[in-house]
């Protein structure tokens, strides 16, 4: 979706309104009614996570970080009002990136990496009967357990030119 998204249109990059329909839609597939908000029948909430890293040179890096996730407490049921996190661009060293992303390491100059993740949370303490699953309990990748991670995936792409760093908007 975030390669193709802004194929039709002639300003390709992307905005932050566009990374919360991204995880909207990301969501439908376990989520394919508002069961994905406020107050989650099955214990879990959706969040996307984007890491965008792009090149200056050998020991120079511009990074991104934006967020969206299906989490909010307004119990408004719309995609629109999902909360949401911009992050500015700002300026890295290589082995900055190396240590905390090494995965977005780049090889040449202006060569870019986008690390796209969907991330399962808990919404409550106790969540493994509402996912059917009576016998074990979910781990929690964070010390609490109430929004601790219980299912991630990460893949990193190579974007397509121009469609980061994001907008705010």
């Amino acid at each position: 979706m975030i390669q193709q998204l802004n194929n039709a249109k002639t300003d390709k990059q992307l905005t932050l309104s566009d990374l919360v329909r991204i995880t909207y839609a990301s969501s439908l597939n376990l989520f394919h009614t508002n069961s994905m908000f406020n107050p989650w029948p099955l214990g879990l909430y959706q969040a996307g996570e984007y890491f965008w890293v792009k090149r200056i040179n050998q020991n120079s890096y511009q990074l991104q970080y934006c967020w969206s996730t299906t989490y909010n407490w307004n119990r408004d049921k719309s995609p629109d009002k999902m909360d949401k996190s911009f992050g500015s661009v700002y300026t890295m060293t290589a082995s900055e990136v190396e240590e905390k992303y090494p995965n977005l390491i780049c090889h040449k100059d202006g060569e870019e990496r986008l690390l796209i993740g969907c991330v399962y949370k808990k919404a409550y303490n106790s969540i493994k009967s509402k996912l059917g699953l009576f016998l074990i309990e979910p781990g929690s990748k964070v010390r609490s357990d109430i929004h601790g991670v219980c299912f991630d995936y990460y893949m990193v792409i190579t974007p397509k030119p121009g469609l980061f760093p994001v907008r705010n908007e």
